[in-house]
């Protein structure tokens, strides 16, 4: 039997399973810092460097970053900064070697607190979600050379397959110089840096990249007096290495700030209001092809049987894909142990998702963004103070194809966090809430991968009627019942003046004559 075939690649996830990881851990203050008073606040980022897979298993390797701010016996802040190592593994089953591995993590709770005045303690707690991919492959049929093309049915399925996973970093290296209206910089107590209005376009063997860098400094200055604080962005452009990739690829690319170097330096004045930034991004670039293959579902050939042989595909389809932004607001209270504000001077954040529900057509993520507030006093005693909350959000993502029994993947992180000031206790928060959906649907189909033909056996002809008289059921269409009765769905057409052969209804009545 001469038939043709097509070579298909999908893409199969094998697992997505979550993990916490929780490291513990202590800061040993250098001598050249001033001894602790009191705790102000912390903050971590835990950075995944690379993955790979085992039998059920798949292990990851990254740092976490933790940078603490305190003040100290003369009431003056300062910072301290450490990291530590990461080396884990998730149990994936089915996972095997060489198989697509990714990884994304983000810090669901941060502790630190003073151990003694030259010692701090600090307990990270972070969500690992990890996904195994493989790649499913099969030999199609999609067409028989000897049978006419009206007795073979088609059908289309919708596959993508991964054409490049790698990891690439860049480097934006910029000076930036302090505005008149700034005090000089004693002490950078940290730097805090988040991509923002990202966008990828696949190109030829790369990926185009942009977006910013939002920049928030926060410092000490030589004259004295409370924390100041810059804030700016830095744009980039940069074209990542990415092989098989061409203009009509589909590219997801998770960035993230791997380092951030600095230097204070003095500007044309001899001030020290020059700051010497060199980041280190890095870039988890996936790239995949969607396509559209016609296969063939069934066929049948006049007299004679056809024999199918069917092998069952198992892959992930991609249903849709969502970039969007959320605003979250809350008004936050103080707790009673905390002193009045007088003004704020800092509020960061961190995004913590706790669910994703997938319904018709929308996904409804819940989650948390940990609030933590620093602001000044009223109190000579406790001049500077910093205050945490939990802020719960829910929010709905268009996510058209979208249906229960799904699987999404969700990346979400904060563009901009601002506040306003409703009194001394009180203060609204208002939050933007950069989401990239991914939704994805696990399909199983038998698909024909060879076929055989012989002739019919002289009594299961004669079983077939030479003519009868056919009540149209719930389901049939014309193609089957000529395939039932030995015909084709042009004599039926011919025989019973139909004007439109893909449109007949139950209890129609025709007449079929088989063919012989």
């Amino acid at each position: 039997m001469n038939y043709i075939t097509k070579h298909i690649t999908a893409n199969k996830i094998i697992g997505n399973e979550k993990a916490q990881l929780i490291q513990e851990g202590e800061i040993v203050l250098s001598d050249n810092k001033p001894d602790i008073d009191i705790m102000l606040k912390c903050d971590a980022a835990i950075i995944p460097e690379e993955s790979s897979t085992e039998e059920n298993r798949l292990s990851y390797k990254g740092r976490l970053l933790i940078n603490a701010l305190y003040c100290g016996k003369d009431k003056s802040v300062h910072s301290i900064s450490t990291e530590a190592p990461i080396n884990d593994f998730i149990n994936i089953e089915g996972a095997a070697g060489n198989m697509l591995s990714n990884i994304n993590a983000s810090i669901s709770n941060v502790e630190c607190k003073k151990i003694n005045d030259r010692k701090i303690g600090y307990k990270i707690m972070s969500e690992i979600n990890g996904t195994v991919t493989d790649l499913a492959e099969i030999e199609a049929v999609t067409d028989i050379y000897d049978i006419p093309r009206e007795q073979q049915l088609f059908k289309t399925i919708n596959t993508s397959k991964t054409l490049c996973q790698t990891r690439e970093s860049f480097t934006v290296m910029e000076d930036i110089a302090l505005p008149a209206t700034k005090l000089p910089i004693s002490e950078i107590l940290s730097i805090s840096c988040n991509i923002t209005n990202s966008e990828f376009k696949p190109m030829e063997d790369s990926v185009d990249t942009s977006g910013d860098i939002s920049i928030v400094v926060l410092y000490t200055s030589t004259e004295g007096g409370f924390p100041e604080l810059y804030e700016f962005d830095i744009p980039f452009n940069f074209a990542l290495e990415a092989e098989n990739t061409d203009t009509d690829s589909m590219a997801d690319v998770n960035l993230y700030v791997k380092d951030c170097y600095y230097d204070v330096a003095e500007n044309e004045d001899g001030e020290p209001k020059t700051i010497k930034l060199e980041i280190n991004v890095g870039a988890n670039i996936n790239t995949s092809q969607s396509e559209e293959n016609e296969i063939l579902e069934d066929a049948y050939a006049l007299n004679n049987e056809i024999n199918f042989t069917a092998t069952e595909l198992c892959y992930s389809n991609v249903v849709c894909r969502n970039r969007g932004q959320c605003p979250v607001k809350e008004v936050v209270t103080l707790d009673e142990k905390c002193p009045d504000m007088l003004q704020i001077f800092r509020a960061t954040g961190t995004v913590y998702i706790d669910d994703v529900a997938i319904y018709e057509n929308k996904i409804v993520l819940e989650g948390a963004i940990n609030i933590d507030i620093m602001y000044i006093t009223g109190n000579d005693e406790m001049p500077i103070y910093s205050f945490s909350d939990t802020v719960p959000f829910t929010q709905t993502i268009d996510a058209r194809g979208a249906n229960e029994g799904m699987e999404a993947s969700v990346n979400a992180n904060i563009a901009h966090i601002g506040f306003n000031m409703l009194s001394d206790r009180e203060l609204e928060v208002r939050c933007a809430l950069n989401t990239n959906t991914t939704v994805r649907d696990k399909c199983c189909i038998n698909i024909i991968t060879d076929v055989a033909i012989t002739p019919i056996p002289p009594e299961s002809l004669d079983k077939i009627p030479g003519i009868i008289v056919y009540v149209v059921k719930k389901g049939d269409t014309l193609w089957k019942l000529a395939k039932r009765f030995n015909t084709t769905v042009q004599d039926i057409v011919d025989i019973n003046n139909i004007e439109n052969p893909d449109l007949i209804y139950p209890n129609q009545k025709f007449v079929i004559v088989k063919r012989v």
